[in-house]
């Protein structure tokens, strides 16, 4: 059963990890088109997301790389059972070791 979260509900939230620690705002949603049905594939994190959202991902005018890369969290490592505090399943250091 899937359950229905508005993700414009969700941008800017904060997300803490399974041990409360702060991992980021939700910044950007990541989604794709499956027959009518719009499905969440990730969720990008902090400000290298923000960055990325407002297309200033190299910021070459000004001299500056980013180098971060945001933090992204596959959509089933994120808890939506409350989603005013989305938390994530697992440690930032178990989903940074997890994802490429």
């Amino acid at each position: 059963m899937s359950k229905l979260v508005h993700v414009e509900h969700l941008y800017g939230r904060n997300v803490r990890d399974s041990a409360g620690k702060v991992a980021g705002r939700i910044e950007s949603i990541r989604a794709h088109w499956r027959g009518k049905d719009c499905v969440v594939e990730e969720y990008h994190l902090g400000a290298a997301a923000l960055l990325e959202r407002l297309g200033m991902r190299t910021l070459g005018l000004f001299g500056w790389t980013l180098m971060r890369e945001p933090l992204r969290v596959p959509w089933e490592m994120l808890d939506l059972s409350d989603p005013n505090r989305p938390r994530l399943r697992c440690t930032i250091e178990e989903l940074r070791k997890s994802t490429p």
